[in-house]
């Protein structure tokens, strides 16, 4: 899919951006599959207490899934494409898969996945969701223009943000949003687990940097290569 200047411009501004409609619904239903067959084995998960308890955070997170299956591996490399109209010299960085499973009250705090040092531009999620939300099941919170505010400031892990907006994604929607821009995801109190397939992309200036081991929250910043908070950026 090739962006139109609109959105080109729409996203550089405001952080984000919505594609309805990415992936027909044979092909919506195919990554969805893709994604069950990972989420199966939950030993695969990440689940550190600490930081669960330290930012609010409760979700089976899987990290790089396309290397565990084809579907999921295609899909990433044909996203690159629309990454390539974004971000300059761009470069692969991971996948993700996020699993908000029904019945466990699972959420994502406010936060930031990188380090605000290295400014808004350089680092895009690539958010594929395979299947309808809902108001329940919880959609995906956002502030608008915060990727150009710097460090997500301090306070409660899910309390409303001054111009937030929750988007309701559908089946097939491809949500492109800034790392640097604050988003969080709701409890989902549907009777229904919620998936979501994350692809990641950076600028080629940023390979390698130390600032990709960094995620802020509002309880605070997070080492995710060494697995501690860090209070120095």
């Amino acid at each position: 899919m090739f962006l139109t200047d609109d959105e080109l411009k729409f996203i550089r501004k405001e952080g984000f951006l919505v594609l309805n409609k990415f992936k027909e619904v044979k092909a919506t239903l195919e990554i969805l599959e893709a994604i069950k067959h990972v989420v199966v084995n939950e030993t695969q998960a990440h689940n550190t207490a600490e930081f669960y308890e330290s930012h609010g955070a409760i979700n089976f997170t899987f990290d790089n899934p396309h290397l565990m299956n084809s579907v999921l591996n295609d899909f990433s490399k044909e996203i690159k494409t629309t990454a390539e109209e974004i971000i300059p010299s761009v470069h692969f960085h991971m996948s993700l898969i996020q699993h908000n499973k029904a019945g466990l009250k699972h959420s994502i705090p406010w936060h930031q996945d990188i380090s605000y040092t290295v400014g808004p531009g350089n680092f895009y999620n690539f958010l594929f969701y395979p299947q309808n939300s809902s108001k329940k099941m919880g959609g995906l919170r956002l502030v608008p223009k915060s990727h150009l505010l710097g460090k997500l400031s301090l306070g409660g892990s899910h309390d409303e943000l001054i111009g937030e907006i929750i988007v309701y994604p559908k089946a097939g929607d491809l949500i492109i949003v800034d790392g640097l821009t604050f988003h969080a995801v709701p409890v989902n109190n549907a009777k229904q687990d919620r998936y979501s397939f994350c692809t990641r992309f950076i600028s080629s200036k940023i390979v390698g940097s130390k600032a990709l081991d960094i995620g802020h929250y509002r309880t605070g910043s997070y080492d995710y290569a060494k697995k501690e908070p860090v209070n120095h950026v």
